[in-house]
């Protein structure tokens, strides 16, 4: 039976994992907090602190601190997400993503679908958006109106189906070099999405 910080790891537990990105306005949610270096500057509190120390400003109380050297071969963030994995974590909340440095960001988002090819759930809660990173099916609920984009992160995507939108996709191939998907629009307060080839990044505007 795994655990962190004495809290036991379920199928249905969610690990929320804090970045030195932008600071989000809402409340960040989960069952375990995992503060990413600068990212516990933004929780002030961690079940778990992991990273080099080059970015926090607190002192770090944490009862597990997984400390990392500055030069490395793997980000903090990925470092973090490996642990997670080998608790067996199944769901993660991201925040912090956006913000800072591009290649920061793009990094961010490649370790998410790293997440997803091992098979957990990811979500990154932002101030201005929310990104799923889907391999299978996603139906969640969206304001009326709201701005949807659909970016594939693997060099195809191919989507059974997209229903919820204006512009409604059926048994279509989605490449990676192509802006077909941007800028699509919620039409309902829920948009359903199954794909079963390939790894595509969901925009959900606010």
């Amino acid at each position: 039976m795994n655990k962190i910080n004495n809290k036991i790891i379920n199928k249905n537990t969610i690990a929320a994992v804090v970045l030195n990105g932008e600071s989000y306005k809402s409340q960040i949610q989960g069952d375990i907090i995992i503060a990413v270096d600068g990212g516990y500057d933004k929780t002030h509190y961690a079940d778990v602190f992991v990273g080099d120390k080059d970015s926090v400003k607190l002192e770090i109380t944490c009862n597990e601190q997984i400390l990392l050297n500055v030069e490395k071969d793997a980000t903090d963030c990925e470092v973090a997400i490996d642990y997670l994995i080998e608790k067996g974590v199944k769901n993660i909340n991201f925040y912090g993503v956006l913000g800072g440095r591009i290649d920061h960001i793009l990094t961010n988002l490649a370790v998410m679908a790293k997440c997803v090819k091992n098979g957990v759930k990811v979500t990154a809660y932002c101030n201005d958006c929310d990104i799923y990173m889907i391999s299978d099916n996603l139906q969640i609920n969206v304001t009326k109106n709201s701005i949807i984009s659909l970016s594939p992160f693997t060099d195809k995507v191919h989507i059974i189906s997209l229903e919820g939108v204006k512009w409604e996709l059926f048994d279509k191939t989605i490449y990676k070099d192509s802006s077909l998907t941007l800028s699509n629009i919620a039409d309902k307060n829920k948009i359903r999405l199954i794909v079963d080839f390939g790894i595509v990044m969901v925009i959900v505007n606010k």
